[in-house]
């Protein structure tokens, strides 16, 4: 072999090598001000085609590749830029990804983004994601100042299903004349149904320190032509991951002032306590429970309760008073299917009562639930509920209670906001009335899920 030709070949090699060397720190240097912009990192500009963006990233695959270098600290140099490149390469040829990627940025990518794969054009994509953008926003806005309401309208339905009719007067030994029945609209039964009470609550949460939390609420309620309100402030603090305490006051009559905490003194094992302050003149009312988990996913509870008392003549006569101390002894938990279930016993001097509620998980999100109450002085209250998912933030559910009276319950509820329709049917227990209480709401609810619910949850899974 020639030696001259040996030593050409080795220096073409070397210049080469060279050579690569600086386009290798020419592109670095171009790829390192902004890992962000990968616009920036393929060196191509932000109308490239998805061929140019192709062609851009085989080039630098040439160069940035790991196995296209032999010196450790060349390849460590080009993997960790060949990782920038393929992140950039990935969520370019991505037709969403680069939309969310133009419209938000880098961050935006880290969101996540419920979109179906069916929109077929880039504008239909791009409507979606800025409608998904502000629903953000607006749930942001809702987590910074998180407001719940509440509004209840009560209908005393009675005199629709048993109307009162008044006696006809007539003289002294004349005859009862029959009277001409008027001819009445189908729906003039629906006039009988009257107002009885209209309960309103509204509060404001928010964060005011690391670990302070303020709320302002206000309620009101009235009742055949009469009522009355109160506004109420709670400052809630947390101590430490066990401890945490709360201080409640009214600012209109009646006033009170309340005070709770809660202590977690072990993994198994808590406690809690409070004292309302109703007026200067009476000890407040407190109240202690000693909680713990019995089991994996049951938890038992022992309350004691003094309602109102007196010490040493502060408090007055108490004799006539109807709140008084009581006990209660209650366990409460959940399955493994997500089924929830609690019962409690409490004796007390003027009420006792056996209560137990369970829910049962359906399917497609929607809840059964079952309870009963034997109390004392209500005598046995059983009630019957169902609610069920209509959107991602919406739900709508009915209920009805027996008793010494029948109700039926239509709830609504959208992010904290909730709406209550309680109608009463009788003021007396009545088979017929429960029996339709039960099966109307019922036999909606399973219309409204089959005919509504059922085929838009098909077409969003098609979708």
């Amino acid at each position: 072999m020639d030696p001259y030709e040996f030593t050409q070949t080795v220096r073409d090699d070397s210049q080469q090598q060279e050579m690569d060397n600086d386009e290798l720190k020419r592109l670095e240097k171009e790829l390192t001000p902004s890992s962000a912009d990968y616009y920036g990192v393929l060196n191509i500009s932000k109308k490239a085609t998805e061929e140019e963006i192709k062609e851009a990233y085989k080039k630098l695959c040439r160069f940035f590749h790991p196995d296209k270098h032999t010196d450790e600290a060349k390849k460590k140099m080009a993997e960790s830029r060949f990782q920038v490149i393929q992140k950039a390469y990935e969520v370019l040829c991505n037709p969403q990804k680069r939309i969310i990627y133009d419209t938000y940025g880098e961050e935006g990518l880290n969101a996540t983004w419920d979109i179906g794969p069916r929109y077929k054009t880039t504008e239909e994509l791009r409507e979606e994601y800025e409608k998904l953008a502000r629903q953000k926003r607006e749930q942001e806005l809702e987590n910074l100042v998180q407001s719940k309401a509440e509004f209840q309208l009560t209908v005393d339905a009675t005199q629709v299903f048993d109307p009162y009719e008044p006696p006809v007067f007539v003289g002294f030994g004349q005859p009862l004349q029959s009277q001409k029945k008027k001819r009445k609209n189908p729906l003039s039964f629906l006039a009988k149904a009257q107002a009885q009470q209209l309960f309103m609550r509204h509060s404001f949460q928010t964060q005011i320190g690391p670990q302070t939390h303020a709320i302002v609420s206000g309620s009101m309620v009235s009742r055949t032509g009469m009522g009355g309100g109160n506004i109420i402030g709670t400052i809630r603090h947390t101590v430490s991951p066990k401890l945490w305490g709360e201080i409640t006051a009214t600012t209109l009559k009646p006033r009170m002032i309340s005070l709770k905490s809660y202590y977690s003194l072990s993994q198994d094992s808590f406690i809690n306590s409070s004292a309302q302050v109703n007026s200067i003149y009476e000890p407040p009312i407190l109240s202690l429970s000693l909680g713990r988990r019995l089991f994996s996913a049951t938890t038992g509870y022992i309350t004691y309760r003094t309602g109102e008392w007196s010490l040493f003549g502060w408090g007055g006569d108490i004799s006539q008073k109807m709140d008084r101390s009581s006990v209660s002894l209650g366990l409460a938990g959940m399955h493994k299917r997500g089924n929830h279930f609690s019962g409690e016993i409490q004796t007390g001097i003027m009420s006792s009562h056996i209560a137990g509620e369970y829910t049962y998980k359906l399917p497609h999100q929607a809840r059964l639930r079952l309870s009963c109450t034997l109390s004392s002085q209500g005598g046995i209250m059983a009630s019957i509920g169902s609610d069920h998912k209509v959107s991602q933030h919406i739900r709508a559910g009915m209920s009805m209670e027996c008793g010494s009276g029948i109700i039926v319950k239509f709830r609504v509820s959208r992010l904290g906001q909730k709406i209550v329709l309680p109608i009463i049917l009788s003021s007396e227990f009545d088979l017929r009335l429960a029996f339709l209480g039960a099966v109307i709401p019922a036999s909606v609810a399973v219309a409204l899920d089959q005919l509504i619910l059922k085929p838009r949850r098909k077409r969003l899974i098609k979708q």
